[in-house]
Order: structure tokens, then C-alpha cells, then sequence
């Protein structure tokens, strides 16, 4: 009994709410009903160097719509223009770590010499023969290696790594320069 009284329940809102529904749509279709197809503005005339004038703004804004702005680096960062300690300390951790560096050379018990390269914060032990971040070892001296890359024949020397020079006398002070 409980069960059909909550059913027909449930049926007369499901109907109210159609109704209140039909009902609002009829007073929202009399709304529009009344909104003129044509713009009473229509008998006012233009003239032509408005009408000129006009187009020209619509087609300069359609081109910037449609105009694509690539760039790798935001043009609106100020660290393009300032650079800070922050800004020159990533500077010259990438240019490290985009170097493919002679660490050392060595010779194992067997007398075969071994190169120990650093790139992209990876220490590479490289046989003569071997591939290391795309690089064919061709040979290995005591100061230095050849390898090819894309066709061509490279030299990198052994050298130590290279360490951040304190050219702005503010950064030896600790100031940092920005006011």
C-alpha cells in the first residue's frame, strides 16, 4: 500500500514539473516572439568612409584572431631582459650539463684504454668502438678522444669542469642587484 502511495507520488511531481516546464517555455517563446527580425537601425545609412572604416577595424581584428604567436621564450618574462643570480646559475648548469666532457682517461689490468665521459649529469666508461649519447668512440689518447657524431670527426679534450667565475662584484658582495 505504502509502496503504490509513493509511486503515484512520484508520477503527479514528474507531471507538475512538465507542466511548470510547458509553461515556461510558452512565456519564453511569447519573449522572443516579440524581438523584431530586422533592426530598426536598418533604414539609417552609413557613409562610405564609416563603411570603409569599419571594415578595415573587422578584418584587423580577424587577423589577429588568427594570427598564431610562437616563440620558445616568453616575451613578457623580465628574466629575458634582468637576469639575476638564479637566472645566471641555470645559464650555467644547462651549458654543464649540454657538455659532453672529457672527465679522465684510464687503462684497465688488461692495458685497454677507457675514457669517462660526462653528459647530461651522467659519468659514460667508453671503449674505443663503443656508442655514448649518439657519439662512436674512434680513439682514446691520454688527453684527449676522437668520435664521430652525424658524419663528422670531433676532438674533445680532457679538461676539468668548468666552474662558475664571479664576474659581477655585486654577487662577491652578496648583494643581489636588483632594486
Amino acid at each position: 500500500m505504502q509502496f503504490r502511495f509513493v509511486k503515484d507520488l512520484a508520477i503527479a511531481l514528474i507531471v507538475i514539473l512538465l507542466g511548470v516546464l510547458v509553461v515556461r517555455l510558452v512565456v519564453i517563446n511569447r519573449r522572443v516572439a516579440v524581438i523584431p527580425e530586422t533592426s530598426i537601425h536598418i533604414q539609417e545609412s552609413v557613409t562610405d568612409t564609416l563603411m570603409t572604416r569599419i571594415r578595415t577595424i573587422e578584418s584587423s581584428i580577424q587577423d589577429r584572431k588568427m594570427f598564431v604567436f610562437n616563440t620558445r621564450k616568453d616575451p613578457l618574462r623580465q628574466g629575458n631582459i634582468i637576469k639575476d643570480n638564479v637566472d645566471r646559475l641555470k645559464e650555467f648548469e644547462d651549458m654543464v650539463r649540454n657538455t659532453f666532457r672529457l672527465a679522465t682517461t684510464a687503462i684497465d689490468e688488461f692495458g685497454n684504454k677507457i675514457a669517462y665521459v660526462e653528459y647530461q649529469d651522467n659519468l659514460y666508461e667508453a671503449r674505443v668502438g663503443q656508442v655514448v649519447a649518439g657519439r662512436k668512440i674512434l680513439e682514446i689518447n691520454d688527453k684527449n678522444i676522437r668520435y664521430s657524431m652525424g658524419g663528422q670527426t670531433y676532438t674533445a679534450n680532457l679538461m676539468p669542469r668548468p666552474v662558475l667565475k664571479d664576474e659581477d662584484p655585486y654577487l662577491r658582495a652578496g648583494i643581489s642587484g636588483n632594486w
